[in-house]
Formats: structure tokens, sequence, C-alpha cells
């Protein structure tokens, strides 16, 4: 039986040579008025520690990092409560983290990502931190939409993710049904994709912080979403983990 250490918490002198570091990231940024903040992070730190427990359930030992809350946010900066690092601040100092984490006892490190703005920044700052780091140092992110495929949201709602949706209501009533508040929220209907737009167009789309019906969310539906996604992501993780030569510092 392996374990999940926090990171944050557990004294170095109790943590034993890790598999895996695993690192979320999301973004403060307006979810509507009936979403926090702070939902994209939230996510993320979910499936992640979900993934964590599977992975050591088979004997591996993980680590878990406190999130980053901050992510590069452009389409909702304009409403207030979003707070945006620019990309290539955030591509920076993730790049930074991970240049400064590996060592013998932390050979690799999977970011999990929760919100759609920092998918750009994460691979520029993994791409810099290999080309800084070890040959040995196995480095990756991954944003969680993308382990569930698209039939398990279809089958939940008959739509795929948008901001703060019914898919998102649905896995934050899973994880804090407290800070899920419904009382005024209407439809909005996802805005047509573009090959050319303005950022006047992408205010008017986001005017009111979200997209989709969340008043259809159902705490089931996202308790299964977020299994759905970490399952996946620890069966990946797993048949990696079972088939590659040791690795580390050289």
């Amino acid at each position: 039986m392996g374990r999940v250490y926090d990171l944050a918490k557990v004294p170095m002198s109790r943590v034993e040579r890790l598999d895996l570091v695993i690192l979320p990231i999301g973004s403060i940024e307006r979810h509507g008025n009936h979403l926090p903040l702070g939902t994209d992070t939230l996510i993320a730190e979910e499936v992640a520690r979900r993934v964590a427990k599977k992975l050591s359930e088979k004997g591996y030992h993980v680590g878990l990092l406190p999130p980053i809350w901050y992510g590069y946010t452009w389409s909702l900066r304009h409403l207030d409560g979003t707070v945006s690092v620019e990309a290539e601040n955030l591509a920076k100092f993730v790049e930074d983290i991970l240049v400064t984490l590996p060592s013998p006892r932390i050979p690799r490190i999977l970011i999990i990502n929760g919100h759609g703005g920092n998918k750009e920044p994460l691979e520029v700052a993994v791409k810099e931190a290999l080309n800084r780091l070890s040959p040995g140092i196995k480095i990756g992110a991954v944003s969680w939409w993308d382990m569930v495929p698209k039939e398990a949201f279809l089958q939940a709602f008959g739509t795929l993710p948008s901001h703060a949706c019914e898919i998102e209501t649905s896995m934050v009533m899973a994880i804090c049904e407290e800070c899920v508040d419904l009382g005024d929220v209407e439809p909005v209907p996802p805005a047509e994709r573009k090959l050319l737009r303005s950022l006047s167009e992408t205010r008017r789309a986001f005017s009111r912080g979200y997209m989709g019906d969340p008043k259809r969310a159902k705490k089931e539906e996202g308790e299964r979403l977020l299994e759905v996604a970490a399952e996946e992501l620890a069966r990946r993780l797993l048949r990696e983990l079972e088939s590659e030569e040791e690795v580390g510092i050289e």
C-alpha cells in the first residue's frame, strides 16, 4: 500500500521517495454569481486528490502540493472578482517551480489544470523546464476535462463543458455544496465559435460570467464526472508508471 503526502503539512523527514508529485492549478475568475471565484482550482484540486488516492491504493507514494490559485484569464478579466496573471508571467512562474522541485526523492511531476486559459502557458512552462532539468526528470501537464470522454458529458447533460455551466456547477456541488447559490441564475446560450473575434464580442458573450443552464446541475452527476476524470487519469498514469524504467536525476 502506498501513501499520499500533503507536502504543505507533513515534515519531510516522514516522506519516502515519491513516485509522483501532483501540482493542481486553476484560476481566480468570475463564474457568474452562482459559483465561487476559485471554481477552477477547487475542481483541479479535487481531481488531484482522487488521482493520488487511486495511485496510492496501487502501491505508489504520491505527494500533493498546494494548488496555484491564480491563472491567465483573457475573456472574463473585465468582470469584478477576476484576477489574471499575464501568460508569460504564469509560464515563467510555473517553470521556476518545476525546475526547483525535482530531487532524488521527486523524479516525476504532474500538473493538473482546471482552467482553459492556462493550457498554453503550461505547455511553455513544461518545455522550458525540461530544457533546464536533468534528462531523467519527467514532467507533464493535463487538463481534467481532456480525461473525460465527450460521451460522459453528453450522457449527463446533452452538452459539452462551457464556462460556469451545469457541468462545472454540478462538480462544485459535489465538492462543496454550500459554495453554490443558484438563486437568480437563468440560461445563457453558449456563444458561437468564430474564426475571427473581437474583444467587444467576447465581453458581450460573457457579460453574465457564465454560459449554459446551471440550474440543471445535479450533485450526483458532478460526482460521477469527477470520478470519471480521476479514474481515467489514474489509469493512464498507472500504465506509464508500471511500464517505464527507473527515472531520476543523473
